[in-house]
């Protein structure tokens, strides 16, 4: 008899890393809120400053390259370069990962793989929700984008169901084409004639599920096979990264009343777009996590990143 207690502590433990030193570079500017008549959380993020008052720009391109490991290659091959170094204590099976994982992203200042990488942070550090599994690992060109959605990881609720999410990121210049992107990107994933580009990920997350312990991935396997009763406890929601250019870009650290009332507007604008794209694209019902993160420039964020990587 399966303990499921136990084997959900095993997923939980999956989670890499703590949220803790990606917030300090990332904190939150008031609290979540729920879109009104939808079932998006709205979590708003602004870049910290440092003690000479400039964003936080290069240090959050650091967090993110120093991720692309995680990010990119599957549990298994992490722990064997592992074992490899406590048996020989050469780190050179690990710095070959490394390498490869960074190889693996797009040359390009336009690509929107920099989003997946922040997404993946804030999904398993702040969420704490595991990687179901790496889609960069099954690319077959390094140049060419992986199809589907930009993330797929789960946890499980205290009922038992599994909760799946998929992810979506988009950091463009404009606020309004990122956010319409956004929800149309993702909406074809969660709502409910969405069953042929579910069943089309959820294939390749059971054939390449990103976990190595044999009976967590075997109580994990139920939940995808249609023969079993377990696939009547899978629950769809999203989790969206959503970035943009923001002017007279605000430290959120020093702000007086009046810079507080600005930015609360502004915000608030930000919601009742949200509301409006949600109802457009018809995912009002559907549990959606939205990390709302406005920068001084996305372009200079993925600039930086690529260059952390090597790319440039």
């Amino acid at each position: 008899m399966v303990d499921e207690a136990a084997v959900v502590e095993q997923f939980i433990e999956l989670a890499r890393g703590t949220g803790d030193s990606l917030i300090s570079f990332l904190p939150a500017f008031e609290d979540a809120v729920t879109v009104p008549e939808t079932s998006t959380l709205v979590r708003t993020h602004f870049l910290a400053h440092d003690a000479n008052g400039t964003p936080a720009v290069e240090q959050l391109a650091g967090a993110m390259a120093n991720a692309a490991l995680d990010f990119c290659i599957p549990r298994s091959k992490i722990e064997k370069a592992v074992a490899e170094y406590m048996d020989s204590r050469s780190t050179a099976a690990i710095v070959s990962l490394e390498e490869q994982a960074r190889s693996l992203f797009v040359k390009s200042e336009s690509s929107g793989e920099g989003g997946e990488l922040l997404l993946f942070l804030l999904m398993e550090r702040v969420l704490q929700r595991p990687q179901l599994i790496s889609k960069m690992a099954l690319k077959t060109n390094t140049e060419v984008h992986v199809h589907g959605s930009d993330g797929i990881h789960a946890s499980f609720a205290d009922d038992g169901v599994l909760d799946i999410y998929w992810g979506e990121s988009k950091l463009y210049q404009s606020s309004t084409e990122a956010f319409r992107d956004c929800f149309e990107s993702i909406s074809p994933y969660l709502r409910s004639d969405g069953d042929s580009r579910r069943k089309q990920d959820l294939m390749l997350v059971r054939d390449h599920l990103n976990v190595t312990q044999r009976e967590l991935a075997a109580h994990l396997f139920q939940y995808f096979d249609e023969t079993n009763p377990k696939t009547l406890k899978v629950r769809w929601n999203g989790v969206c990264l959503v970035g943009f250019d923001h002017d007279n870009y605000p430290n959120v650290a020093v702000l007086d009343e009046p810079q507080q009332q600005a930015v609360s507007k502004a915000v608030s604008r930000w919601h009742r777009t949200i509301g409006n794209r949600l109802k457009e694209f018809e995912i009002v019902g559907v549990s959606i996590d939205l990390f709302c993160i406005p920068m001084p420039d996305v372009a200079e964020l993925r600039s930086r990143v690529l260059k952390r990587m090597g790319a440039k």
